[in-house]
């Protein structure tokens, strides 16, 4: 193999597509930034999740309710409701904010895991420098 193909095949000289800086090259305080960055967006969408599955029952109550005409069994009250089209769409949104969390969550822990890497091969150069 000559030494064009082993420089496009090494991850630490391909530049990122999306034009940020390859996290081989970031320094303890960018990783940081990152992950604090990614921390609070994974926040925000975990929020928007723990409403949507705290409101389901609500929801659910509040389409029975609307479809309740008295004379209808439990069981029949359920099934319209569960295949209303707001209760659906109110699944959708709970299925894409569940989506966005687990997203934001590995990237904001992929952050953390970067930053505890470089500390840690850091301190293995500086050890490494006092040998020598």
């Amino acid at each position: 193999m000559n030494d064009q193909n082993t420089k496009e095949k090494n991850p630490s000289t391909v530049k990122p597509s999306d034009g940020s800086v390859s996290p081989d090259r970031l320094g303890l305080e960018e990783i940081v930034h990152l992950a604090n960055k990614a921390g609070l967006e994974y926040a925000a969408a975990k929020k928007e999740l723990d409403y949507c599955e705290l409101m389901k029952s609500t929801i659910r109550a509040q389409i029975m309710m609307r479809l309740d005409d008295g004379a209808m069994t439990e069981t029949k009250l359920k099934r319209l409701t569960e295949t209303d089209a707001e209760y659906i769409s109110f699944l959708e949104r709970t299925i894409e904010a569940r989506n966005r969390a687990d997203k934001t969550r590995i990237r904001y822990e992929s952050y953390k895991n970067l930053f505890e890497a470089k500390r840690s091969l850091l301190s293995f150069q500086k050890a490494e420098m006092k040998i020598l």
